[in-house]
C-alpha cells in the first residue's frame, strides 16, 4: 500500500506484482477537511479501516521541510561517504545539520576527475516525525519513507511512454506544490519542488468570475463547453508563476548540460485545469504531454474504470512509491 498524503487530499494505492504483472487492486482518494495533523487523521481512519490495509505500507514526504540538491564531491567509496556526509552536507544545507535526517544516493564517479556527483537528501527531523506520530497513533507503521518527485521519476519509468530521447521533465502539478524534474540518461540531473499548483487555477477563476473559491473549484470541475474559454483564461493566468519557475529550472539545465529539453511529461490533478496541456507547451516552447499510467497494469477488484481514468494522473506519487524495489531498509 503507498500513501500521498498531500495538501489537499490523501490518495493511496494498493497493488501485488505476481509474474511479472502489476496488478492494481485499490484506489482511494479523499479531500482532507483541513491540512493538519488533525485532518490527516479523520481521513485515514476512514481510508484505512481494519481489514483494508496490506503488510506492507509506504508513505513519501515533499515541502518545504525537504531539500534536495545534486552535489559534486571528491571520488570516495560508499562506506567513507556514509562516515563523511554530515560534514560535507553542511555547507548545502539551510537547515542545522543535526535537525535534519540524511540520504544519499552516488549518480556517477569519474576517475581521471577524482570526483562523483551525489544526490543528497535532507529532511527535518521534527517533520519526519510529526508524521509518523500520526499514523503511529492509527496503527500504521510505514515500512519506508520516499520522497515525491523520487516516486514520480519511478512511476514513469516503469509505467510511462517508451522514451525516445535520452533527456525528458516530468511534471506533477498537486494542489499548492508542483515537483519538477529532468532525467538525463535515466538519472535525475535536476529536480525541484514549486510552491504552486493547481489551487492558482481556481483562484484565478475565482477572481474573474467574481465567486468564491469553493465556487470556482466546482465550477472548474464542472468543466461546461460554454464556460470553456474562461477556464482555458483562468489556467494560462494560474500557471504564470509556474510557467516562469519551470523556464527558469529549464534555462538552469540547458545551460549548464549543453543538452536541449525537448519533452515534458505532465501529471497530478492541477495537470488537468483546462488546456493545461497546451497552455504549458506554448509558454514553454517545449512539447507538453499528460501520460497514461494505467497502460501497463491490469485492473483487478471493484475498481470503477471511469473513475479509475478520471483520476489517475492524482496516483503517481502514490504508485511510484509503492513499484519501487524490495524496500528492505528503512
Amino acid at each position: 500500500v503507498g500513501l500521498d498524503i498531500g495538501s489537499h487530499s490523501i490518495k493511496c494505492v494498493e497493488i501485488s506484482r505476481r509474474d511479472g504483472s502489476i496488478h492494481l487492486h485499490r484506489v482511494s482518494i479523499l479531500p482532507l477537511p483541513d491540512n493538519t495533523a488533525k485532518g490527516w487523521s479523520e481521513v485515514l481512519k476512514i481510508m484505512m479501516e481494519p481489514g483494508t490495509a496490506a503488510k506492507r505500507l509506504r508513505i513519501s514526504v515533499s515541502g518545504s521541510s525537504l531539500l534536495i540538491r545534486r552535489i559534486s564531491l571528491p571520488l570516495m567509496t560508499v562506506a567513507e561517504l556514509k562516515g563523511a556526509i554530515r560534514f560535507e552536507a553542511e555547507s548545502h544545507i539551510p537547515f542545522p545539520i543535526d535537525d535534519c535526517i540524511l540520504d544519499f544516493q552516488i549518480l556517477n564517479q569519474d576517475e581521471i576527475k577524482k570526483s562523483m556527483n551525489v544526490l543528497l537528501v535532507a529532511a527535518k527531523k521534527d517533520f519526519i516525525h510529526d508524521r509518523l506520530k500520526v499514523l503511529a497513533e492509527l496503527g500504521i507503521h510505514p515500512e519506508l519513507i520516499d520522497v515525491d518527485i523520487f516516486c514520480l521519476i519511478n512511476a514513469f519509468e516503469i509505467l510511462g511512454d517508451e522514451q525516445q530521447d535520452k533527456t525528458y521533465g516530468i511534471l506533477n502539478i498537486g494542489h499548492q506544490v508542483s515537483s519538477f524534474a529532468i532525467i538525463q540518461e535515466k538519472q535525475p540531473y535536476f529536480v525541484r519542488e514549486i510552491p504552486m499548483g493547481g489551487y492558482s487555477v481556481t483562484q484565478a477563476i475565482a477572481e474573474m468570475k467574481s465567486i468564491t473559491v469553493s465556487e470556482a473549484d466546482s465550477l472548474k470541475k464542472d468543466k461546461e463547453s460554454s464556460m470553456s474559454e474562461v477556464l482555458k483564461e483562468a489556467t494560462r493566468k494560474g500557471f504564470e508563476q509556474l510557467v516562469d519557475e519551470i523556464a527558469h529550472s529549464i534555462d538552469y539545465y540547458e545551460n549548464e548540460s549543453g543538452e536541449e529539453l525537448h519533452q515534458i511529461w505532465m501529471s497530478g490533478g492541477g495537470a488537468m485545469s483546462t488546456a493545461a496541456a497546451e497552455i504549458l507547451s506554448g509558454e514553454l516552447g517545449k512539447k507538453v504531454s499528460l501520460w497514461d499510467n494505467t497502460k501497463k497494469m491490469e485492473i483487478f477488484g471493484p475498481l470503477d474504470h471511469q473513475y479509475l481514468s478520471d483520476h489517475s494522473a492524482e496516483l503517481n506519487v502514490a504508485l511510484g512509491m509503492v513499484l519501487r524495489g524490495t524496500g528492505q531498509k528503512k
